[in-house]
């Protein structure tokens, strides 16, 4: 009857170390992305778009696909982390789906990059892998706003609802913002500014919301 006992309450906590586990790594790559992300731009700044560090042929191209590589990562760590939590993570779907999609999303991105420039899909020397790789990576960022949206409405831990929230709302408005100037052919430099800004709110944010999962995890195995 003991062995029973300390088994069945020993698989929770075993479950829960894992999560903290994931959730702990998941974070520091999320975090590790967006540094690599900023650090190929100060060898580039002449590059005002985020996805044009990615192109073929820029020196810089090894470097930031693997940081977006590293937020695909990140992504499904944290993903792992949440499916294995105690805790249910669920706002009309599990946010563990929206995560693995997003996660997917990047992980095409770092593989299927832009040609050179990184034009436009469906204008003039725009290629099929341009497409491809803007697709991937602009979808990955609204399902990065989709989760912040899930989490914001969890009804646990307030400033971490408060952060998705503020999250949210700057990321979606740099986004647009940004995309207008571009879509207008307006001033890049600011345009860019902007797109960076966006990325680096929402690699953050996973970072962030990794360390929250593996703080809740601890606590409740403590």
């Amino acid at each position: 009857m003991t062995q029973t006992t300390e088994r069945s309450t020993g698989t929770p906590r075993v479950r829960r170390e894992h999560a903290v586990v994931l959730a702990t790594v998941g974070s520091g790559a999320a975090f590790a992305s967006a540094a690599l992300i900023w650090l190929t731009r100060s060898w580039e700044p002449s590059v005002h778009y985020v996805s044009q560090l990615g192109a073929t042929g820029m020196s810089t191209a090894p470097v930031f696909n693997l940081a977006l590589l590293l937020l695909a990562v990140a992504t499904v760590l944290v993903d792992r982390a949440v499916v294995g939590s105690t805790r249910p993570y669920r706002v009309g779907w599990p946010i563990a789906t929206t995560l693995v999609a997003c996660g997917l999303c990047f992980a095409l991105a770092s593989v299927v990059t832009c040609s050179p420039g990184c034009p436009v899909p469906f204008t003039p020397g725009a290629l099929p892998q341009d497409l491809v790789h803007i697709t991937s990576a602009v979808t990955g960022f609204v399902l990065a706003i989709i989760a912040m949206a899930q989490v914001a409405t969890l009804r646990r831990r307030p400033w971490m609802r408060a952060a998705s929230i503020a999250t949210l709302v700057a990321v979606g408005a740099t986004s647009f913002t940004g995309a207008m100037i571009s879509l207008f052919r307006g001033d890049t430099v600011l345009g860019g500014n902007l797109e960076f800004t966006a990325a680096t709110l929402a690699i953050a944010w996973f970072g962030v919301f990794g360390l929250q999962v593996a703080a809740d995890e601890r606590a409740a195995t403590s």
